[in-house]
């Protein structure tokens, strides 16, 4: 497939949604070269793209606003339509990326991979969860609810207080940052969703509706690419966070027991639960409460 004639494309992600990943398939499905896995960790950060497109065609690392503003020939580019630090909504700023490309594909977490999301936002990113995401939690907040001394190390908190505070606030604060659920309130004709359990667990349909919604045509079959495919999705850690939190709010909700171990979850699917439970108004009984039940039996037990 020749670049000069594929639709200027931005893939506008925030971070954890897989957006590298979908650049590293449209890279490897429209540019006639060897296929180099993208994998880093359990990231797609790694090297792949042929440095003669670098920055011509292809843009090797995000973009910003900025620079698809600027007359270029950019046919292949990654953005945050929110940066950290900025006062910016997804929304509006989907919008203006829309104007500025032919094609704006949006990696987004759906429902079934939520807390995927979260926990892809807090550990993929950051080399200090609490000077990265978790940065906006205020120490006098946590004076003012649960009397932690200003000076104490945040890292240090008793894990029921970060727990409880976790369950007001910090989901919250991720979904204002991707306008959840931001695909009822987009509806732009160059603008697609590909939600990340289409990709993960219905990839090769997904990639064709991606290459209906281009207008090219793929220079390898996609199939090809499934081996890689199922190495990403097996590098996913917090994969099976969803489907557990989703199993304990069902036996809650059926009054039936489930049991599982005290490593199968973390802490932040712990303050999920724990939200979700709040929001039907049912709360725990959570001062002290650092070992997490490991059954609905148990969990039932420290309901107020």
């Amino acid at each position: 497939m020749d670049l000069l004639k594929i639709p200027a494309t931005s893939i506008a992600f925030q971070g954890g949604a897989y957006g590298q990943y979908v650049k590293w398939l449209m890279y490897t499905l429209l540019v006639n070269g060897p296929v180099v896995a993208p994998f880093k960790n359990s990231t797609s950060h790694g090297p792949y793209i042929n440095d003669a497109l670098v920055d011509q065609f292809v843009a090797n690392d995000l973009v910003t606003l900025d620079r698809l503003t600027q007359p270029n020939t950019l046919k292949l580019s990654a953005i945050h339509p929110v940066v950290d630090g900025q006062d910016t909504d997804f929304i509006e700023q989907v919008d203006k990326i829309s104007q500025l490309v032919d094609r704006v594909l949006i990696p987004y977490i759906d429902h079934s991979t939520y807390l995927l999301g979260i926990h892809n936002y807090l550990y993929k990113i950051w080399d200090d969860i609490w000077a990265g995401p978790l940065e906006y939690v205020d120490r006098e907040d946590l004076a003012r609810g649960w009397e932690v001394d200003t000076s104490q190390p945040l890292d240090t908190v008793s894990r029921w207080i970060v727990r409880e505070h976790h369950s007001l606030n910090i989901f919250n604060s991720w979904e204002s940052q991707c306008s959840w659920f931001a695909p009822t309130q987009i509806s732009n004709a160059n603008c697609k969703f590909v939600f990340i359990s289409d990709l993960f667990y219905n990839f090769l349909p997904t990639i064709e509706s991606i290459r209906q919604f281009l207008g090219v045509e793929w220079i390898r079959d996609p199939a090809t690419l499934l081996p890689y495919h199922k190495t990403n999705v097996s590098n996913q850690k917090y994969k099976n966070q969803d489907p557990i939190a989703k199993q304990i709010l069902q036996s809650v909700a059926d009054d039936t027991d489930f049991a599982w171990n005290a490593n199968s979850i973390t802490l932040y699917t712990e303050a999920y639960v724990q939200r979700a439970l709040q929001q039907q108004g049912i709360m725990l009984q959570c001062n002290g409460l650092n070992d997490f039940p490991t059954s609905t039996k148990t969990l039932i037990e420290v309901f107020e």
